[in-house]
């Protein structure tokens, strides 16, 4: 098989191309707006795909590690988008 020749997922397509400066750096910004950090990762042809990610504080790594806690904030979130609030008066606690 050619090694110039690589498979692209179907889940991919190609959006451009893109010339490294004197300095080996692309710029990408406008295919990541909105992110602010990637992982990267390279295969053994020198292929790399970059997965934009979001980082949350350790303290609340918490809540996507409980199930039921979680899905209790979303069904709050999704209740309270739908006007199905009430109020609270924290005197009756």
């Amino acid at each position: 098989m050619d090694n110039n020749i690589i498979f692209v997922s179907s889940e991919f397509e190609e959006v451009g191309t893109r010339t490294i400066d004197e300095r080996n750096r692309i710029t990408i910004g406008e295919l990541m707006k909105g992110y602010k950090r990637v992982r990267i990762y390279k295969n053994k042809r020198g292929e790399i795909f970059l997965q934009p990610i979001v980082e949350i504080p350790a303290s609340e790594l918490w809540l996507f590690q409980d199930k039921e806690a979680l899905e209790s904030v979303l069904k709050g979130i999704k209740d309270a988008s739908e006007g199905k609030i009430s109020r609270l008066d924290f005197n009756d606690l």
